[in-house]
């Protein structure tokens, strides 16, 4: 794997074929998603996940009163949806990742609100390629 980091810094190009997602995830930066032959996405993950905007993005939050929170942030606009996976996490869906990013550490400075983790659960590649090959294109 450091062979093909050191090349893609001598700005060579390397074509790597894998089913292992996380390898391929952790040595590149730019990916090309062929599905049977044909092109289906061509970018980096957060770009790419970014265009399936028919596709709402999840937020996960570990928080010490997820409901507390909710209530909240259901107030920003973005927001479409909100669930408790269990009774650390809060759930939040949205179409607009970046305004939902923008707004949460002010809302949880000001409510003093403590957040142990926020995780974005549907922005990696084996996500992404789950997706675009059950019908879309990007």
């Amino acid at each position: 794997m450091n062979v093909i980091r050191e090349l893609g810094k001598m700005g060579r190009t390397v074509l790597v074929s894998s089913h292992i997602l996380q390898e391929i995830e952790r040595i590149t930066e730019q990916i090309v998603i062929l599905h049977h032959g044909r092109l289906l996405a061509l970018g980096n993950l957060h770009s790419i996940r970014e265009r399936l905007d028919q596709i709402p993005h999840r937020i996960s939050i570990q928080a010490d009163n997820p409901k507390a929170l909710a209530k909240d942030v259901i107030d920003i606009d973005e927001v479409f949806g909100i669930s408790f996976p269990d009774g650390e996490y809060l759930s939040i869906q949205t179409h607009n990742l970046g305004a939902i990013h923008a707004q949460l550490p002010r809302i949880i400075v000001e409510n003093n609100h403590k957040v142990t983790t926020i995780d974005n659960p549907d922005d990696d590649l084996a996500s992404i390629l789950g997706y675009l090959t059950s019908g879309g294109r990007v």
